[in-house]
């Protein structure tokens, strides 16, 4: 079993509301949500998602954080939208109630940490999702609830799609002119991993990197990578540090002429100075020929 991929929408209007659902499953708040199906792109399943559940038709905006829950092998995609076309219904097959929320009138509801970061004024870090035991409890029998009723009712929930997740890291030395790299046969590589679902994607870059004698307690979320057609997704990850000696085929290697291969050195070349303050960037896999015609896209801001 792989790393499952869902997304959540904070949908923010011009008066600086929130848009929140009450849940149909659960009768609890929460922000629009639901899984990423195969072949489709996050920002397009935002948009999915948000109408099938509000009946609005939204603009993503840009990604803001990941949320990953150990217990479900879970990683939510945060993203800001504003509302663009469609109709707020009142309620829908999934919700019981729709409504836009002022901030300082927010409802009490679960996980009030992933609205709370989408409302703030700055990135928030990764974060890992851990449910006490009760509230694990109560949550598989709801879960196991809508799954039967949902069989009953003759619309079976599909099967958790399989994807190709990578988390990839950049570490450049605090003057940005050298990068941490990994020999790799007659070349180099940034450090990667394949994201498993059995801890967080930054966790498990950690543990990669610690083997190269690096040990950072926060790894930042900078950058996405996604490719339809093999339904590959990359996740990037940043820091800076003083450079420390490496070991087991690790070493630094100056940012010009770095050897590194096809998406690792545009990875390296957009982590630059103030990439803490800069929003997650995105890269579209163009279609036409399926390697190197990468589109970036930016999130306004």
């Amino acid at each position: 079993m792989g790393l499952r991929l869902g997304v959540m929408c904070a949908v923010i209007d011009d008066r600086d509301r929130i848009l929140l659902s009450c849940r149909g499953d659960f009768k609890v708040w929460a922000l629009p949500s639901g899984r990423l199906d195969a072949d489709e792109y996050l920002p397009d399943a935002v948009v999915r998602e948000v109408r099938e559940e509000t009946g609005l038709i939204v603009q993503v905006e840009r990604p803001v954080g990941l949320y990953f829950m150990p217990a479900f092998r879970r990683m939510n995609v945060l993203y800001e939208a504003w509302p663009l076309g469609g109709e707020l219904l009142q309620k829908t097959d999934e919700t019981r109630e729709n409504r836009y929320f002022p901030r300082y009138a927010l409802p009490k509801m679960p996980l009030d940490i992933i609205t709370s970061d989408a409302l703030a004024d700055h990135r928030p870090p990764p974060r890992i999702i851990d449910l006490s035991p009760n509230e694990l409890r109560q949550l598989r029998w709801k879960l196991r609830r809508r799954w039967l009723w949902n069989r009953l009712r003759g619309k079976p929930e599909p099967k958790w799609p399989r994807f190709d997740v990578r988390a990839v890291v950049v570490i450049h030395n605090t003057s940005y002119r050298r990068v941490l790299t990994v020999a790799n046969h007659s070349t180099h590589i940034l450090p990667c991993v394949l994201c498993d679902g059995s801890a967080a994607p930054w966790q498990q870059l950690r543990e990669i990197i610690a083997g190269y004698g690096v040990h950072l307690p926060v790894l930042h979320w900078v950058g996405l990578w996604q490719d339809t057609t093999t339904n590959r997704i990359e996740f990037i990850f940043a820091a800076a540090i003083d450079e420390v000696e490496l070991h087991n085929n690790a070493t630094w290697t100056s940012i010009r002429n770095a050897p590194l291969m096809g998406r690792d050195i545009t990875y390296a070349k957009r982590v630059a100075a103030g990439f803490l303050q800069a929003d997650v960037w995105t890269i579209i896999q163009g279609s036409e020929d399926g390697e190197g015609d990468d589109r970036i896209r930016k999130s306004m801001g």
